[in-house]
């Protein structure tokens, strides 16, 4: 597990595109790739 910085205008992109979905795990952001299926 790593973490990666991003800003927050390329994150609101990629969930617009349905690419990544983020969990709120209490102690930070959780970003999951989506299933390309």
């Amino acid at each position: 597990m790593c973490h990666i910085n991003f800003s927050l205008s390329v994150i609101q992109t990629l969930v617009n595109q349905k690419l990544v979905k983020i969990k709120n795990t209490g102690a930070g952001f959780f970003i999951e790739l989506e299933d390309s299926k």
